[in-house]
């Protein structure tokens, strides 16, 4: 924890703000060009055969430009959904711990992807090297629309935004969610259910690079699981000097405008219905209500058992 204090000490001013916002906005870009130039989109998605047989190395990094879904209203929605609570989530752990998250997650994956992918074409270089030669002679789209609506559902980028709400449900535990849009539960349970779903992707699909992808996911959000954990607490021991003044300062000003409101104010918590006297007239004054009075009335400790009940 220390060598990450030292880190947000020196660079946590760097750290990019509404970051959530900004990987949608990659997002739309993605959208864009799917609809408008599919081609050009088909050149960002993340394949190992022509990343490494066709020597295209940008893919390893453009896939954070595709797409987590399919072009639908739902789609849509969670990614305004998505944006929301990575917000949120920033807010509460704050700017660097998030980025620290978000980039991780990032990272992970790309490296993941990578090493697998490169794994995968070695075992068959020479068979994904002919399919390349073969495609080079396509001139059109090479994947289709619904071999693209499968990649971007399992793609890198659907496990990204699941991060994000593994984050969420670690740091609002107790909050409530509309689970399918009209079912609430806490936020905890849908993390589970998210858990369950990539366990059953990573059985089900025989594709080294998507269940390397899901070890990168589930990996980082234990790591940032333990991070979170420990960091909160060694951010406040080690708080400096002029943050710790800063705060008893806080507290003191508080404190005294407690004070002023007090002093100024005649608003009393207790009186006497037949003295009159408060709990400002003295310390051993204690104030009861009579049960046998027709009425909220309060007397003092010496009028308590000597005035007449009202009827």
């Amino acid at each position: 924890m220390n060598f990450l204090y030292k880190i947000e000490k020196k660079f946590g001013r760097y750290a990019i703000n509404n970051l959530s916002m900004k990987i949608v906005i990659c997002f739309a870009i993605g959208y864009f060009l799917w609809l408008a130039f599919p081609q050009v989109y088909e050149m960002l998605v993340f394949d190992y055969i022509y990343t490494f047989g066709g020597h295209q190395y940008w893919r390893i990094f453009t896939w954070i430009f595709t797409m987590p879904g399919e072009i639908s209203g739902f789609t849509i929605l969670m990614l305004f959904i998505y944006a929301s609570i990575g917000n949120s989530v920033e807010r509460s752990v704050g700017t660097f711990l998030y980025n620290v998250y978000i980039f991780g997650t990032i990272i992970s994956i790309t490296v993941f992807q990578f090493v697998a992918g490169l794994v995968t074409y070695l075992q068959n270089a020479q068979m994904y090297d002919e399919f390349y030669e073969l495609s080079k002679s396509y001139s059109g789209v090479i994947y289709g629309e619904d071999v693209l609506a499968l990649m971007s559902n399992l793609g890198p980028t659907y496990f990204l935004s699941i991060s994000v709400f593994l984050g969420f449900a670690l740091v609002f535990a107790d909050a409530m969610m509309l689970f399918m849009f009209f079912l609430p539960v806490k936020a905890t349970w849908v993390a589970y259910v998210d858990l369950i779903v990539m366990a059953f992707y990573f059985i089900k699909y025989d594709d080294w690079v998507m269940r390397m992808i899901i070890v990168a996911v589930v990996g980082n959000f234990i790591l940032f699981y333990y991070i979170l954990k420990k960091y909160r607490a060694y951010r406040r021991f080690n708080a400096t000097s002029a943050q710790i003044k800063r705060r008893k300062e806080y507290r003191q000003k508080v404190k005294q405008q407690e004070e002023k409101y007090a002093a100024h104010s005649n608003i009393t918590r207790h009186k006497c219905a037949v003295c009159g006297r408060s709990e400002k007239d003295g310390d051993e004054l204690e104030f009861r209500f009579c049960s046998k009075c027709n009425g909220n009335y309060e007397y003092c400790n010496e009028h308590l058992f000597t005035h007449e009940h009202v009827k």
